[in-house]
């Protein structure tokens, strides 16, 4: 059988002393967290004439991986509108309901 190990009571003292004083832990920004704290830097970039493309390959060779597509989001003024549709074909028209009857009559049945 296992043999249950006990904690000493100065081993729970340090512990807890450990534990309180841990500094809070830095987490990082997301993709679209990033992008926004960037924004300023994005526009700043693209009137000295860069790419969304480039300026995404830029951060990528400095291992910062911030799509174009994020970019551009956060360059055009539309930002918040929600996306241009793609300009294509018309959707198609309906055609008319079929009718019961190959011949169709002038009047109805009634006159007849």
């Amino acid at each position: 059988m296992a043999n249950k190990t006990k904690i000493r009571p100065e081993q729970l003292t340090r512990a807890r002393k450990l534990l309180q004083d841990l500094p809070k832990r830095e987490e990082g920004k997301t993709r679209p967290e990033a992008a926004e704290f960037l924004e300023n830097d994005f526009r700043k970039a693209f009137k000295k004439g860069y790419s969304p493309k480039e300026l995404s390959q830029l951060l990528k060779n400095e291992s910062i991986i911030i799509p174009a597509y994020l970019i551009q989001k956060f360059l055009s003024e539309t930002a918040d509108a929600p996306p241009v549709q793609k300009q294509g074909k018309a959707p198609a028209q309906r055609p008319a309901p079929a009718r019961t009857s190959f011949i169709v009559p002038d009047f109805p049945d009634k006159k007849l």
